[in-house]
Formats: C-alpha cells, sequence, structure tokens
C-alpha cells in the first residue's frame, strides 16, 4: 500500500513539474510559389505534442502550449505539394517559421523491384509498374481476384481457388503438385510457390509491383512471363493507427484495423493489421437457393517488428495469417450442353444448378526476417530468410450441372523456406547487385474424383520434393555521360522428386482397387538453367530516357502425376524477350508518360491433355512468338483532378502445337491466340478531391476496365471464350481536412456487366465457366488516429 501511495504521489510531482516547465511555440505563415500567402492550408506537428490547425485567411498559424522536444510539421493543400520542417524547441522557446509550396506534381513512385535499394520507376530501364493501395482501394479490392487489369498485359483468373496469373500472354494450366506457374507472385519478396497462395489478402498493403517480362537473372525461377510483389507498409517511427467498418451488397460486413508506432522511439517499431468480414456468394444455386457460391468468409492479419540494431543495421521481422472460407465458386455456368444429355441451364448469368454441398478451406501462413546491413555508404547486405505453409480444401461439383456425374475433393498440405542474400553497391558510374538464393518446399497433393454412375473413384495423390539453388549477379555500367550498358547471369539448379500413388477404387469400397488400374512409383528430374540479361540506356534531355534490352527467363520442368510409371517428366519452358522502352515526365512533372514494345519467343511450352476422367498428360508440345506494345500514362490534370491508365495491344499466337480436345480428337492450331491473352485491354482512372467548404473535403474517382475477345482453350472456339466487355466502378469519399474520419460509398461492375473468367470442358455433361463478379455496392466508415 505505501508503495502504491509513494508511485502515486512520484507521478503526480512528475506532472506537476512538466506543467512547471516553460510552455513554447511555433509559428508562422504559408506562402506560394509566387511569394502569395494560402490561407486554408491543413498543418499537422508530431513529436513530443501532436495537434492540428489551419492557417487563416491572412496565411497565418500557431501551435501554441507545447513542451519542449524535437517535432515535424506538414503542410498540405489540395493542389500543391505536401511540405515539412523539422524543429527543435526548447523549453519556452518561440520559433517562427515559414513554408513555400509548389504545384503539385505526379507523386515520384518508389519501388524496391531491381534488388537495388528504393529507385523511382521512372528511372528504371524495364517495364515496371507501381499501384498503390490507395488506388487499390477505391474500390473496396480485397485481392489480386478483385481487380484483374491492375497493370498492362495482366489477367487474373483461377480454377477453384487455384490463381492463374498471366503477364504478357503467358499463364499457366497446369496446377498439380510437381508443376509451377509461368510467372511469379512474391509477398515482400518472398516467393509464394502454389496457386492458391495468389489469393492472400491485401493487409497492410503499400503497394504492388509488376515486373514485366522475363526475370530469369534477378528473380529466377518461373518468372517467364513476369514476377508480382505485394509490398507491405513497414512499421514507423510516429504513431498511426486506423479502423474500417464496412457494409454492403451481398450482406457484406468487414472489419479492418491497423496500429503502428515506435515501441522504444529510433530504435524498435511494431504494426498489428487485422481484417475479418463475411459476404454471401453473388452466383445463385437453385439447387440450394439459401447457399450461393463465391461467397467471403476471412479473418486475417499480419504483425511487423522492426528493429534498429545500429545506425547501418536494420532487422525487419513480419508474420501473417490469412484464413479463407465460405463455398466455392467454380465453372459453375454451363455454356453449353454435349450431346446426349439433358439440363436445366437458368437464363439468368448469376443462377446456376450444382448437385454438390460445395465446400472450401484456406489457411495460408508465414514468417520472415529480413537483415538489412549498410556496409559501406555505397554498399549494402540484405539477408531474407521465410518460411510459408498452406492448407488448401475443397468439394465441389466438377460437371457442372445439377446430374450427379462428377464430384472432387481436393486435400493439399504444402510448406517451403527460402534464404536469399543479396549484397548491391551504387555509386556515380557503376551499380551492382549480386547473390545467392535458396529454395526447399514439400508439397502434398490428394485428388479424389468420384463418379457415382459408375462407382468409382479415381485417386491422383502426389508427394513432391523440391529444391532449387541459384547464384545471381548484375551490374550496370556508365559508358559514357549519358550511356550505360547492364549486363547479368543467374545459374540455376533445381531437383524434384515425386512420390507418386494413384489409380482406380471402388466408390463403395474406397480401399478395394479396380484390377490393373493403380500405380505407386517414385521418379527425379534435374534440370539447370542459365539466364542472361543484357541492356543498354540512354538519357535524354528533359530526364527522359529510352532503353533496349534481351532477358531470359525458363518455368520449371514437373512431372505427370497420372502417369503410370516413372520417366514420364516434362522439360523446363524458355522465354528470350526483346524489349524497347521510353519514359519520360512533361508539363512541369506533371504528367508521366511510358511505353514499352516487346518480342518474346517463347519455347517447350508445357501443354495439358484430359484423356478421360482423372488421366490426363502434360509435355512440352507448342512454341510461341508474342509481340506487343504496353503504355502508361499518369497526369495532373488539374486543380486536384489526377487521371491515368494503361493501354496494350498483344500478338500472342502458336507457332506450332498439335493440341488434342475432350475425346482424342486432335487438331492443328498454328496461328491461334494463346490462353487468356486478349489483342487489346486497357484501363482508364480519373479522381477529383477538393475542399467543401472551410474545415471538409470530398473525393469522387471513377475506374473502367475493357478488353477485347479472349479464348480459354488453344481451338479458340466459340463456346469457350469470352467476348469484348468493359467494366465501371466509382467511389464517393467525404471527410474533414484533418482526414481523422471519412465516409466512403462505392460501387463494383456499376452496369453489372456479365463475363466469364474461364472455362472448362471436361465435364461429360457440358462446357461451362466461371461467372465474373456481379454488380456490388458498400459504404465503408473509417476513424484514424
Amino acid at each position: 500500500m505505501q508503495v502504491s501511495i509513494a508511485i502515486v504521489l512520484i507521478l503526480l510531482w512528475m506532472q506537476a513539474s512538466a506543467r512547471a516547465q516553460p510552455a513554447g511555440e511555433v509559428s508562422g505563415s504559408v506562402y506560394d510559389q509566387t511569394g502569395a500567402l494560402l490561407p486554408g492550408v491543413e498543418l499537422t506537428i508530431r513529436g513530443a505534442s501532436s495537434g492540428n490547425t489551419q492557417t487563416d485567411v491572412a496565411g497565418n498559424f500557431a501551435f501554441r502550449d507545447l513542451p519542449a522536444g524535437d517535432y515535424e510539421i506538414t503542410a498540405e493543400l489540395n493542389g500543391f505539394e505536401r511540405a515539412r520542417r523539422a524543429v527543435r524547441l526548447q523549453s519556452g522557446e518561440r520559433v517562427t517559421i515559414s513554408f513555400t509550396l509548389s504545384v503539385a506534381i505526379v507523386e515520384a513512385t518508389i519501388v524496391t523491384g531491381t534488388r537495388q535499394g528504393e529507385r523511382d520507376v521512372q528511372t528504371i530501364p524495364s517495364a515496371i509498374s507501381a499501384v498503390s493501395n490507395a488506388e487499390l482501394s477505391r474500390l473496396g479490392t480485397q485481392t489480386l481476384g478483385e481487380q484483374p487489369a491492375f497493370a498492362p498485359s495482366v489477367t487474373v483468373s483461377q480454377n477453384t481457388g487455384f490463381g492463374q496469373l498471366t503477364i504478357r500472354g503467358i499463364g499457366a494450366t497446369v496446377l498439380f503438385a510437381g508443376s509451377d506457374p509461368s510467372s511469379a507472385i512474391y509477398l515482400d519478396g518472398v516467393y509464394l510457390a502454389r496457386p492458391a497462395m495468389l489469393f492472400t489478402r491485401f493487409l497492410d498493403l503499400e503497394r504492388i509491383e509488376v515486373l514485366r517480362g522475363p526475370q530469369g537473372t534477378l528473380y529466377g525461377r518461373n518468372a517467364v512471363g513476369g514476377a508480382v510483389n505485394l509490398i507491405p507498409r513497414p512499421p514507423a517511427n510516429d504513431f498511426e493507427a486506423f479502423a474500417t467498418l464496412t457494409a454492403g451488397s451481398l450482406r457484406e460486413r468487414r472489419v479492418t484495423a491497423r496500429v503502428s508506432g515506435p515501441l522504444r522511439r529510433d530504435r524498435v517499431m511494431g504494426s498489428l493489421a487485422l481484417t475479418t468480414g463475411v459476404r454471401e456468394g453473388f452466383v445463385r444455386d437453385l439447387e440450394q437457393p439459401d447457399r450461393p457460391l463465391g461467397g467471403d468468409d476471412v479473418t486475417a492479419g499480419r504483425g511487423q517488428l522492426r528493429l534498429l540494431l545500429d545506425r547501418r543495421t536494420s532487422l525487419l521481422l513480419s508474420a501473417d495469417v490469412d484464413h479463407q472460407g465460405g463455398r466455392p465458386l467454380t465453372y459453375n455456368k454451363v455454356l453449353a450442353v454435349k450431346p446426349g444429355f439433358q439440363v436445366d441451364n437458368p437464363a439468368d448469368s448469376h443462377e446456376v444448378r450444382s448437385s454438390v454441398l460445395t465446400r472450401n478451406h484456406t489457411m495460408h501462413a508465414g514468417a520472415s526476417a529480413r537483415l538489412t546491413a549498410a556496409l559501406t555508404p555505397s554498399t549494402t547486405l540484405v539477408s531474407l530468410s521465410a518460411f510459408r505453409s498452406l492448407d488448401f480444401r475443397f468439394v465441389v461439383d466438377s460437371d457442372s450441372t445439377e446430374l450427379d456425374l462428377l464430384t472432387t475433393q481436393h486435400d493439399e498440405a504444402q510448406h517451403q523456406f527460402s534464404q536469399e542474400v543479396t549484397v548491391s553497391h551504387q555509386r556515380p558510374g557503376l551499380a551492382w547487385v549480386g547473390g545467392v538464393f535458396l529454395f526447399d518446399e514439400r508439397d502434398h497433393q490428394t485428388f479424389r474424383i468420384d463418379q457415382p454412375v459408375s462407382r468409382v473413384q479415381a485417386l491422383i495423390a502426389p508427394r513432391v520434393d523440391a529444391t532449387s539453388r541459384a547464384i545471381f549477379g548484375q551490374a550496370t555500367v556508365g559508358l559514357m555521360p549519358r550511356l550505360s550498358a547492364t549486363g547479368g547471369l543467374r545459374y540455376t539448379h533445381e531437383q524434384k522428386h515425386i512420390d507418386n500413388t494413384g489409380g482406380r477404387y471402388s466408390l463403395t469400397m474406397p480401399s478395394l482397387a479396380v484390377p490393373g488400374a493403380t500405380y505407386t512409383y517414385a521418379d527425379t528430374i534435374v534440370h539447370t538453367a542459365w539466364t542472361p540479361r543484357i541492356g543498354l540506356e540512354w538519357q535524354l534531355l528533359g530526364g527522359a530516357f529510352t532503353y533496349a534490352s534481351a532477358t531470359r527467363g525458363f518455368k520449371s520442368g514437373g512431372f505427370n502425376p497420372t502417369s503410370i510409371m516413372p520417366g514420364r517428366g516434362y522439360a523446363p519452358e524458355w522465354a528470350w524477350s526483346y524489349e524497347g522502352g521510353f519514359k519520360g515526365t512533361f508539363m512541369g512533372g506533371r504528367s508521366r508518360f511510358d511505353v514499352s514494345t516487346f518480342v518474346m519467343e517463347y519455347t517447350n511450352l508445357q501443354v495439358q491433355t484430359t484423356i478421360g476422367v482423372g488421366v490426363f498428360d502434360i509435355r512440352n508440345a507448342a512454341a510461341a512468338t508474342i509481340r506487343g506494345v504496353e503504355v502508361e500514362h499518369t497526369s495532373r490534370l488539374g486543380r486536384g483532378i489526377e487521371a491515368g491508365g494503361h493501354a496494350t495491344w498483344l500478338d500472342a499466337t502458336y507457332d506450332r502445337y498439335i493440341a488434342v480436345a475432350i475425346g482424342g480428337a486432335t487438331g492443328d492450331v498454328t496461328g491461334n491466340r494463346l490462353n487468356n491473352a486478349p489483342e487489346w485491354a486497357g484501363r482508364f482512372w480519373i479522381e477529383w478531391s477538393g475542399d467543401i467548404g472551410a474545415s471538409m473535403r470530398m473525393s469522387i474517382a471513377a475506374d473502367a476496365t475493357a478488353q477485347s475477345t479472349v479464348f480459354f482453350t488453344p481451338f479458340n472456339d466459340s463456346i469457350q471464350r469470352q467476348r469484348p466487355y468493359g467494366v465501371l466502378g466509382t467511389r464517393v469519399e467525404y471527410g474533414p481536412r484533418h482526414r481523422r474520419w471519412a465516409v466512403g460509398a462505392y460501387a463494383r461492375n456499376l452496369t453489372n456487366t456479365d463475363y466469364i473468367v474461364g472455362s472448362f470442358g471436361t465435364s461429360p455433361a457440358a462446357f461451362a465457366g466461371r461467372p465474373g463478379l456481379s454488380r456490388q455496392f458498400a459504404v465503408d466508415v473509417t476513424v484514424r488516429r
């Protein structure tokens, strides 16, 4: 008791002493570039104390009653660049400062995709895009599947939770253990090996970086089409907190919250972000009308801890978990009925009939440690260690109709470990990066395909262990004052081992095998790859530059899990890309324009042929040439108005391919377009933000995407395709200028356009497609601290 009284007295004495110290003051004025005073400027002070104020009609401001300490003051006004000043205030001191605000230009976008530290995207001689979290949040985008056209030449589709990322016409339809995607996905630099990991939540996200074209030198395996990197926000030294409540159509309810700040100022910082929510499906199953398909039931979290070990060394620890449930939507919409069958196909594209109560469980989690050390002022070492795991299960109706013909149950348990160490150096006239990469993965998949009519179950149960080792380096050397050259090389050694079990079993007695229809064996494959990069960069007047490059990429080889004997694996895919581009900034920094043109020679394509229920063949059977032009543009059109977008022309056709259709029919599809590769595609967005009255502000944004016809099979037939379509979204947000709270409303697919994002032809009864998102509305309320 006496100790408690003593502690209280000490605290009271400390507070009284603090109040006894003379208070300080920071005051001043804000001007524009012509010297005119600016009223209505929002100023924020952070440090030993915090607060907000605005300049008065004469452009003056004051922060009073401030304790001694270090402060940072920020000045913001719509249409002008944000300005910051650091101030050290002594006890009782009065400090006078001034700000001069410059007319806003397009904000520089900093990326890390070159593995050479932070760089402005406009200074990188390759096709790279960056999409900010604010841009994604306009329409409440939560995963890559909800915004498939966020960057040039990028499309995203899915097969019952398996993500299918396509960049510049290069994607993958082979989803089994022992196979890999053709375009890679990363989470904060950590490779996500399995397709089901693609739809991880945009939780605590800062930006998405998209590197288009083969990334074989710096990223290595499975980045033939390119790479997408999801970058979370790191913890900061300033305390930040927000919570967002969302409610919308389809009975959507979601809560997202984040807190970040110093645990020990300038030494230890942390952040924690959480989200949980539900949303009913947007496709109604008339066989089970109270259980719609395609809904969400999500709980996810991410925690980060950043330690500044000394002035040159920092350690970032990160852990995340993402659980997704709900009734999965697969290829449930019948596009055409096959001969000999009769099914009830509702006229509404978002109504289907299914004979199976579908279910889904996805648990994706991981942890990483990133150590960054400045060896010298110009040389930096980065070590990234990571572990990730996946538990993925679903049950779906794989005949796509109300007929009880096929049911597929899938179980996948995967874990992976990766380690990458890089050393980078930058000084005038020379920049280089080198490193090593180690990767180990164990993946166990089980597919059970029930055939109630014949009372047979097909079993596919491969276990695959994969290892990859690589060493790489790349350097850029100045040849002349405006000309530089880049050269790089990566060597990769990969080994995969499979313990494979499968065959046909009695559905009545699952342990009873069909005589002569089972197999068990082990097999091993080893592949090596050299993937170089060469390039030239020419700096033009005005800060613009042009570049040319040649790069090589590869996708790992794999196994045929339904082969009854070993030795039936397939080799890697390869691609050489020849690219030229231009990047420039115009209108005094208010407009940015990028263009790239490329030709890719794509060889040894891994193609999958379905032979029967639960039996397929994968082999290197095709070659293709892909040509394209990509344009990106962002401009500040006037005070408070910003617009941007991109457009792509893509000529992606097979040079050689004898394709096999369902039932065994073959056809020469030379000259046909690759899957999921529209000839024309684009996106345009525009946003206005401005002040409403003396203290409030509003923003209005619109976002539109469009694409030409895409095909989902190499035969380019009239059934398994999607005709040209466009999708429109919009958002309105209102709140005070100090941004402590905001209320927003958004709509996706405002015109309720019908479209499909993939198709499926192996059902015995019908060709079917996966419907795209229907029209959705939501309102969100955000509170910030």
